[in-house]
């Protein structure tokens, strides 16, 4: 199987220059994302009606897959020994139907200037991904990552500098939220989820949708739909695929530019699905399910923080009716982009405030622990690979 990613040049995927790549790396793939080498199913990626039937097929009262559920979920357990109130021999066949294989926290890191802290966890196949934990004591939000690199190829971001590895299973995307969940205690509750870590969410489409949706359930982990954010880069079908969906959940919509030439430039996704076709897919989102889009849109200096850049935003959102996110640009080591000084994000901010958009700027949260998508991950890469 072949990684893929963005020719830097023309935006296409480019199979070629990562071939030389696969060989140094095939060892990370050798289970290919399965949750279990023997083929067995993740408790952790199973919704309640699945569960159920597992119970049912061993003969086993209904009730219990509702224990299962909790101790999966809600205790977050981490082996099967540890559900206690079902029997030994019970646990011994489950075990023989399903798997529980929690993630591993391979470091976590801390900001010095505020409560935001960044995890690296182990994947069963020995791939590495991120989650970050932002907010404070009571108000909490958690970015989770949906793939093991990324194809998309935005030049800013660490996340697709190695390219696409594979997609993350349901049980793998969940688990991030348990795990956390576990590592931050009862004074760190977790009220919002953003799907914006790496990869793009969704190219695992299907994966995706049942990992949210076991997420927002009353058995799984019980944060409500409009607490849960999706994001994506502007894969067009699939947001008419989503729009078709008919569910809750909010949606993102990685912009970053508001002329094909520019956004080509940084998004090369853009090559394939201009603006003019996205706007015309968020649109129809918008209209089809009354959700508000947010559009998310780093700056960089010297590329889309101009005045003209400001002008070509206002025409392009002030008729719709969305949210627009300003954030000012992580630097990534070895990648060219800066972010601009407070000047002239002060300046951008109001060009946009003039023409009559409603926005929000992010706050620098994450800065010294690298808390950009991808990061932390990039670095043990190639610690590895020099080590």
């Amino acid at each position: 199987m072949v990684r893929s990613t963005y020719d830097n040049r023309n935006g296409y995927l480019n199979t070629q220059m990562i071939r030389e790549n696969t060989k140094k790396q095939a060892y990370r793939r050798s289970v290919a994302g399965k949750p279990d080498a023997g083929g067995k199913p993740d408790l952790r990626g199973l919704t309640l009606p699945e569960i159920s039937r597992i119970v049912e097929e061993m003969n086993e009262p209904a009730y219990r897959a509702g224990q299962i559920t909790s101790w999966v979920y809600k205790k977050a357990v981490g082996s099967f020994e540890e559900m206690t109130n079902l029997s030994r021999s019970f646990r011994a066949e489950l075990s023989d139907r399903t798997c529980l294989n929690p993630l591993t926290s391979v470091q976590r890191s801390k900001s010095r200037h505020g409560p935001t802290t960044k995890y690296l966890f182990e994947l069963g196949d020995g791939q590495k991904v991120e989650s970050v934990l932002i907010g404070g004591s009571r108000r909490n939000t958690l970015c989770i990552s949906t793939q093991v690199g990324c194809a998309i190829g935005c030049r800013f971001c660490a996340s697709g500098l190695e390219g696409l590895v594979r997609n993350m299973t349901t049980a793998e995307i969940v688990d991030q939220v348990v795990q956390v969940r576990k590592l931050a205690g009862d004074t760190r509750p977790i009220n919002n989820i953003v799907v914006m870590g790496m990869g793009e969410p969704l190219a695992n489409y299907r994966q995706v949708l049942r990992a949210v949706r076991i997420i927002n359930a009353d058995w799984g982990l019980g944060i409500g739909a409009r607490k849960i954010t999706l994001s994506t880069s502007g894969l067009v079908p699939k947001i008419y695929q989503l729009a078709e969906e008919k569910i809750q959940f909010e949606l993102s919509v990685s912009l970053h530019a508001a002329d094909d030439r520019t956004r080509t430039s940084i998004v090369p996704v853009n090559r394939r699905y201009p603006l003019k076709q996205l706007m015309k897919a968020c649109r129809h989102y918008t209209g089809s399910t009354d959700r508000i889009i947010t559009y998310e849109y780093v700056l960089l200096k010297g590329v889309n923080d101009r005045f003209q850049d400001a002008e070509n935003l206002v025409k392009l959102l002030k008729k719709d009716k969305c949210k627009l996110n300003l954030i000012p640009y992580n630097p990534v080591h070895g990648l060219p982009y800066e972010r601009p000084d407070e000047h002239r994000q002060a300046a951008f901010v109001e060009a946009l405030q003039k023409g009559g958009l409603q926005l929000t700027m992010r706050r620098e949260r994450g800065r010294d622990i690298d808390a950009a998508c991808g990061q932390l991950r990039l670095a043990e890469s190639r610690k590895a690979l020099e080590g």
